[in-house]
Formats: C-alpha cells, structure tokens, sequence
C-alpha cells in the first residue's frame, strides 16, 4: 500500500512510516520541520529499540505533499492543535478513495476530521507504542506494541484487515476492534493518568509505578475517568484499566511521554483533548473532576511561562 504520514518526522510518526517503509511499502513522512526532513533525506531514518538496537532506514520525507501523488491510506499524527492545518495542507495527497487514519492521543480529532473529508472516509486508532525524540532524524521505540483501529460510523471493512495486516507485518500486534470509541476511551484513560503527571514531574514512564503517592493520584484521575465514561455510555472497568496501565508503564523503561517532551522542549501541550476533555465532559454530566481540573490547570500554568 501506499501511505503517507502526517506529521511525519516526529517520534509516533517516525515510527510506524519507518517500520511501514521497512517492510516494504511505499511511504512518504509530511511534515514542515525542514531540518528534520533533510536529515531523514540524506541520512536516513534511525529507530532505536528499547533493547538498544538501532535500524536505518531509508523512507522519504517531504514538506509538499502535492509532490507524494495520491495515496491508499493517510495516516494522521500531528498535534490536537496543528490537525485541521496538516489535514487541509495534505489534501493534494488524498483521493477519493483514500482512506484517513487518525492515530492521534486524546478526543476530537476525529469529528474535526470527519467535518473536513466526510465520515465514511475517516478511521479512527490508539496503539500503545511510545516514542521520543533523540536528535533530527533519530527516535527511540518503546511501549508496548499493540494497537486497535476501527470505523467509529459503522462495521469493520476490508482497509482495516489490510491495515491490521501490514501493521502485524512489522510487530505491531494490531486488532480491528467492533468498538473503537471504547478503545480510544481506553487509550485516553492511560493518557489522563501518565501524561500530566510525567509532564509535570519530569518522570519517565516507569518513574510513576516508583512511588506511593504517584499511584494515589493516578488512580484518582483514574476514577474520575471512568465516572465520565460511564456516564456517557462507554464502559470501563478500573480494575482492568489500573492493571492496564500499571503494565504499559513498566514495560516503558525509559520512556518519555509526549507531554514530558512538550514541556522539556517549552512547547504547548495536548492538556486540552486530554484531562482537559474529561474536566469538559463532567462539566456536561455534572460530575466533578477535581483531579483531572488541577492537573489541567498546573500543565496550563507551566504552559504560560514558555
């Protein structure tokens, strides 16, 4: 197949079109951070394992898409807050037959998607690779590789299973899920727990399971996540998300979350389409949300010192 990723050079992105690319399919990485792009050109794309193995792999990478031509799938990446921008600026590369996968964390991408293209050409994911940043043209792979993708406006259909396919080809255990809102609720619940928290404390991923206190507030915003879900009809278990996310984090040695990283770099965050959604949504169902508004509103503050 031929995909194109938006949001190409950054780690998530760097990441599956570098693998995608591996196995032998034709890929182009979108982006606008022209440094990047030239170093990924002329040098080639670097991923490092979480075992310390390092593969180079040649995938090209480009700030035109109208020079990509048309393509099978598109796969989204980019920031909450850049994806209208990067989906119009993509549009030279998808037809209509293509199809739009959003892969992105939190909660809105893909209605803003759909309202852009149209539903019926809009799938939807969450996968539990994490990734970070090591220099231009260099990223570190960890997590866990597992991923679901689905058609949040009706039944699976055959792009999924090909996707799932060429996903599995390269690790990615990838299941096409009959229920993908529920799993991007699921993805969001590891979100709300992991990312403020790391963010704000500078933690790697196993650094959370290290201490007492740590849990107790994760589980706090853990609770108030699950409250809001079900509330709107998409159920979640604690237990079984607790023991989900407890698991992620320790099999992430290391690893930095995407908003350790925004705040390393003094750059905005995605605070918004994460505990800032669940703050939104209780406010709807009239659930308080204490935990998730203190960690918004401690992410925002660090925010307004960039």
């Amino acid at each position: 197949m031929k995909f194109a990723i938006i949001g190409g050079t950054g780690a998530m992105g760097s990441i599956l079109g570098g693998r995608l690319a591996q196995t032998g399919h034709a890929v182009t990485l979108i982006d606008v951070h022209e440094p990047s792009i030239v170093q990924i050109n002329t040098k080639g794309l670097q991923i490092t394992d979480k075992e310390g193995n390092t593969d180079t792999i040649q995938v090209e990478a480009t700030s035109q898409p109208e020079r990509v031509g048309i393509v099978d799938v598109a796969i989204v990446f980019v920031k909450c807050f850049h994806t209208e921008a990067a989906v119009k600026k993509a549009m030279p590369c998808i037809g209509p037959h293509t199809i739009v996968l959003s892969l992105q964390n939190g909660w809105g991408n893909g209605p803003l998607i759909s309202e852009l293209l149209g539903p019926e050409r809009v799938r939807l994911g969450v996968t539990y690779i994490s990734g970070t940043t090591l220099g231009l043209g260099q990223v570190k792979q960890a997590g866990n590789p597992i991923a679901f993708i689905g058609n949040p406006n009706g039944p699976a259909d055959p792009i999924l299973n090909e996707l799932a396919k060429a996903f599995n080809a390269f690790g990615l255990q990838t299941t096409v899920s009959d229920n993908i809102v529920r799993d991007i609720y699921a993805k969001l619940a590891l979100n709300v727990c992991t990312l403020p928290t790391s963010g704000i404390l500078q933690f790697q991923a196993h650094m959370l399971v290290e201490h007492d206190s740590m849990e107790k507030l994760m589980a706090a915003l853990l609770h108030e996540m699950v409250a809001v879900a079900k509330a709107q009809g998409v159920p979640l278990d604690f237990d079984e998300r607790w023991t989900a996310i407890t698991t992620v984090l320790k099999n992430a040695v290391g690893g930095k979350s995407s908003m350790y990283q925004d705040i390393e770099a003094r750059r905005q965050t995605e605070i918004d389409v994460i505990n800032g959604a669940i703050v939104s949504m209780g406010k709807k169902m009239g659930i308080p949300t204490p935990y998730n508004d203190a960690m918004a509103w401690m992410v925002k503050s660090l925010q307004a010192t960039f």
